[in-house]
């Protein structure tokens, strides 16, 4: 597997190295070891632009994933808007590297077909729960240092 990580934002200095070794416990549990994966990382107005031409909402977002073909060995993308990041996390503890992997989980667990949104209550309960367990398991990895 080969995990692509791309800042195009120039609104926070962020450190990508703890944003991949936290990932690295969290694709082994999900399995995801024969699949490449593309992230990238925007400001609010690059994820807005994406947000309005493939869901017709002009505003920005927290993430986004885009599926790709499975048999071309490719997961998909995940994008993340730094900037609504740091606005959703500021008051909860987190640093920004560890808020971007939040959303990063979240954006994973999509392209592996979970879904939170136009789905029964059980079924959104289950995505936020395997994200919360995730996430934890980041964190409690020790890879964030």
């Amino acid at each position: 597997m080969a995990l692509y990580i791309s800042d195009r934002q120039k609104s926070e200095k962020l450190d990508l190295e703890p944003i991949r070794r936290l990932l690295v416990p969290v694709l082994a549990e999900l399995d995801i070891v024969d699949l490449d994966l593309e992230i990238e990382l925007l400001d609010d107005r690059q994820i807005a632009g994406l947000n309005e031409k493939f869901f017709s909402r002009s505003r920005p977002t927290n993430v986004i994933s885009f599926p790709q073909e499975r048999e071309n060995g490719h997961l998909g993308d995940v994008v993340v808007s730094v900037e609504t990041t740091r606005r959703e996390i500021e008051s909860l503890g987190y640093s920004l590297e560890e808020g971007v992997v939040y959303y990063l989980i979240h954006g994973i667990l999509h392209l592996l077909g979970f879904e939170h949104v136009g789905v029964e209550a059980e079924v959104a309960a289950a995505m936020e729960h395997r994200q919360d367990e995730l996430f934890e398991l980041a964190l409690l990895s020790g890879s964030y240092q």
